[in-house]
């Protein structure tokens, strides 16, 4: 066999260089927070010379590799498309990269624990498993998602979790296990990546780029997540589809406001009862699930502030969602614009900002849904405040999230990490609020008052600047 040439080396680092800076050129925001949760943590260590801190060390190291691994996935299988095959040594310049990984993040903090006392390779086996599995999870298996379900049952029953760390620390094959499950779960996405078929391989829902503005990704995904969610999703069309007749009818009949209601159907295609019930339907279920999880915890329910701060993220999170679509749909709003043959284009700009506000039903309708499952959980006395100061504070977070996408209709990318800790804050903080009001404040009306006008506001600014402007049906014009 004869060896490289030094220029073919020079490509090969080149490759997998590239493919090393992906993630970081993808993700900045994101590489940065976890870069500097991961240097303080090990800073804190050097820093002490104590050996005992190194246990605070690997829990900030391992919080953050989770999402590490799960970024640099969904960057990975955007990038492992058939035509990829075809690259020069692609899939050495892969493997590559997955071993500096592994030797970074999984057997230099192990190598830093061992000579601190704490046994090495059982870190290492650890971390190489949570590795694998964050990258099971951002490569879209949708097995994964279920593994970061397991330290519910464990809380409910702390003495499972208690034998099972005994039994790991206790045994001297525990790192063998750990290294041989986190193999098999990096041999699978790796033969997921790999994969050479028609469609492109399953992308996750937080990777979109300005090459990929189309519903491919989405129909890829929803094509490998198995029976019940495809029937979901052929239900969810069937009722859009009528919805959608009636708006057409509507159209042709000239009815007043049928061009405002056309639109929205294009924009938001399940916002109608039909779609409305389902998704309420399988939210209660599945929070209910959760719930009675929660109701077998013998140290009772979480703080109620926590439960209505949540509450209020996942709602103003829908919006990030809707920003995404509003980006991916914007070449479709060509046929809706020729079809209504608006008056101008600021015009069309004012009637897509109108029917965007649609979306505020279904995530309140959202937010009620969880609030009223999970006040179950609580004694009589609380239930009311958490479900009334809970919805006033969610449709606060739905007006802000709203109010967000407005402010970015007219943007050329999606803005992903930087928008969900923005939604992610502007849904947490008025939900805990209005619920804290109502529980422990003499007026809480008033604190729901001044939380609404004040998402209000931004909600009426963000559409006046949205509609200055008419809307680009290409980001690139």
């Amino acid at each position: 066999m004869t060896m490289p040439s030094i220029r073919q080396r020079r490509q090969f680092a080149s490759s997998v260089s590239a493919l090393l800076k992906l993630p970081l050129q993808r993700y900045p925001l994101a590489a940065l927070f976890m870069g500097l949760m991961m240097a303080a943590g090990w800073g804190v260590l050097v820093w002490s010379g104590k050996p005992r801190w190194v246990y605070g060390s690997l829990a900030l190291h391992a919080y953050a590799l989770m999402f590490i691994g799960m970024l640099s996935a969904m960057v990975w299988t955007s990038v492992c498309r058939p035509e990829s095959q075809t690259l020069p040594r692609f899939r050495s310049a892969l493997a590559t990269v997955w071993a500096w990984y592994l030797l970074v993040f999984a057997v230099l903090p192990g190598a830093i624990a061992h000579a601190c006392g704490v046994n090495g390779l059982l870190v290492v086996g650890g971390l190489c498993l949570l590795l694998s599995t964050s990258m099971a999870t951002g490569s879209g298996l949708r097995w994964a998602a279920l593994i970061w379900l397991l330290p519910l049952p464990l809380g409910i029953w702390p003495n499972v979790a208690k034998e099972i760390w005994l039994a790991l620390t206790g045994s001297a094959l525990s790192p063998l296990l750990l290294l041989a499950v986190a193999a098999i779960l990096m041999r699978i996405v790796w033969r997921r990546l790999m994969r050479i078929s028609d469609g492109a391989p399953t992308l996750s829902p937080a990777d979109l780029n300005v090459a990929d503005l189309s519903s491919a990704a989405d129909q890829a995904r929803i094509s490998q997540a198995g029976g019940i969610a495809i029937w979901m999703q052929k239900l969810q069309h069937r009722f859009s589809a009528t919805a959608f007749d009636g708006a057409l009818r509507a159209l042709r009949q000239g009815r007043r406001g049928s061009t405002d209601r056309a639109i929205g159907m294009v924009l938001l295609p399940n916002t109608h009862w039909r779609g409305m019930a389902l998704e309420t339907l399988i939210t209660a279920a599945f929070v209910g699930f959760i719930t009675w999880i929660f109701g077998q915890r013998t140290s009772g329910p979480p703080p109620i502030s926590l439960v209505a701060s949540y509450v209020g993220l996942l709602t103003a999170l829908r919006f990030q969602q809707l920003h995404r679509s509003t980006l991916m749909l914007r070449p479709s709003l060509v046929d809706v614009y020729l079809a209504s043959a608006p008056r101008s284009q600021l015009a069309f700009s004012e009637a897509v900002a109108s029917a965007l506000t649609r979306s505020l039903l279904p995530s309140t309708l959202f937010a009620v849904t969880l609030l009223a499952v999970l006040s179950l959980l609580y004694p009589q006395e609380q239930r009311w405040p958490l479900l009334l100061g809970g919805t006033a504070g969610a449709f606060a977070s739905s007006l802000a999230g709203l109010g967000v996408v407005l402010m970015l209709l007219d943007s050329e990318r999606p803005r992903l990490i930087l928008g969900m800790i923005v939604l992610g804050m502007l849904g947490a903080i008025p939900t805990s609020l209005c619920v804290s009001a109502a529980l422990y404040s003499r007026a809480p009306i008033l604190v729901a008052a001044l939380v609404l006008a004040g998402a209000g506001g931004f909600y009426a600014y963000a559409r006046a600047q949205a509609i200055r402007w008419p809307i680009r049906f290409d980001g690139a014009t």
